[in-house]
């Protein structure tokens, strides 16, 4: 073999292992599920944002209803039982830092609730997209409901999987370190 077709074959071999390396590159703090990763490419938000408006009102309305009220008694066990309790519960069933929870709540000015039911889309997610995104989301005025639909979860699946976790949260159910599953 003539030394300039080696010489191709090794620059392509090197070409190959950058990209393999460069594909699992995770960044430095980011946690295992992506909440800690930079923000996905716009593109794949419009995408979500634009389901996301196809939602059906009334079917919206309905989910939005039963989730709140999922958020309101977490942030109320919250409130009853502290901060740390909280943090520690999520901490334990996300697989997360007590302090990447905090942060990340503090950042985003999410509830304990809505923290909730952002790391149980995030673990289900198969969409490249980081608690940043979904914040950005609920700032723009989409509801949880919304979102969820934008990342094409089966709804009543949604309702299940919030009301699990959120029994995780509130102390009822033991941290089992998984998200509870949500259909597409």
């Amino acid at each position: 073999m003539s030394p300039t077709r080696m010489a191709r074959r090794a620059g392509a071999l090197v070409l190959v292992a950058l990209s393999i390396v460069t594909m699992h590159t995770v960044p430095a703090g980011a946690d295992k599920d992506g909440a800690g990763q930079p923000p996905a490419a716009a593109a794949s938000l419009s995408d979500i944002r634009d389901r996301a408006e196809t939602m059906p009102s009334d079917m919206r309305r309905d989910i939005d209803k039963r989730i709140a009220i999922t958020v309101e008694r977490v942030n109320k066990e919250a409130a009853d039982k502290g901060q740390a309790t909280m943090v520690a519960r999520l901490a334990a069933e996300f697989g997360a830092t007590t302090e990447s929870l905090l942060d990340q709540k503090a950042e985003h000015g999410l509830s304990w609730g809505e923290m909730v039911i952002a790391r149980t889309l995030l673990a289900n997610s198969g969409a490249k997209v980081a608690l940043a995104d979904l914040a950005a989301l609920r700032r723009d005025g989409l509801s949880w409901g919304a979102i969820a639909f934008g990342l094409q979860f089966h709804m009543e699946d949604l309702e299940d999987a919030i009301k699990a976790e959120g029994r995780v949260a509130m102390g009822l159910s033991k941290p089992d370190g998984k998200a509870a599953p949500i259909g597409k």
